[in-house]
């Protein structure tokens, strides 16, 4: 079990310490944006049966904290693809690249990656999206 927990522990770290990278220097920045191309990510948390209320409580004090913790933080939404799921979606999109590095650093994200490690049912998985063009 205390293995377990540990690598929990560890794949949302490392989940978050990739993440965090600068996009590649050759990625283009959106139309008046400071620094490397704007950033989202898709990430899926699968929960333990039951542990839905206690997760989504825990992410909505993470969410609260966020305009005041992170304003390079554009959205951080949180999804449920059926209301029978166990798997959450969070799409969360930051301005550039020194918005992630500030997400993987504030102490509200690691608390939130404390808290959840019981809740989960496997580790997180991600998909970092780095944008190329947008509606005007």
């Amino acid at each position: 079990m205390r293995f377990q927990m540990t690598t929990v522990a560890i794949a949302l770290c490392l989940c978050v310490a990739a993440n965090a990278q600068a996009p590649n220097a050759g990625a283009p920045a959106a139309p008046g944006a400071a620094g490397p191309a704007p950033t989202t990510f898709v990430v899926r948390f699968k929960i333990k049966p039951g542990k839905n209320a206690e997760f989504e409580k825990v992410m909505a004090t993470l969410q609260s904290a966020l305009p005041k913790s992170e304003p390079g933080n554009v959205y951080y939404d949180l999804y449920l693809p059926s209301a029978d799921s166990q798997t959450y979606v969070l799409i969360e999109h930051y301005r550039n690249a020194d918005a992630v590095t500030a997400h993987g650093k504030d102490p509200n994200t690691q608390q939130m990656a404390s808290a959840i490690k019981d809740l989960l049912d496997g580790p997180p998985s991600a998909d970092r999206l780095i944008l190329v063009s947008s509606k005007p």
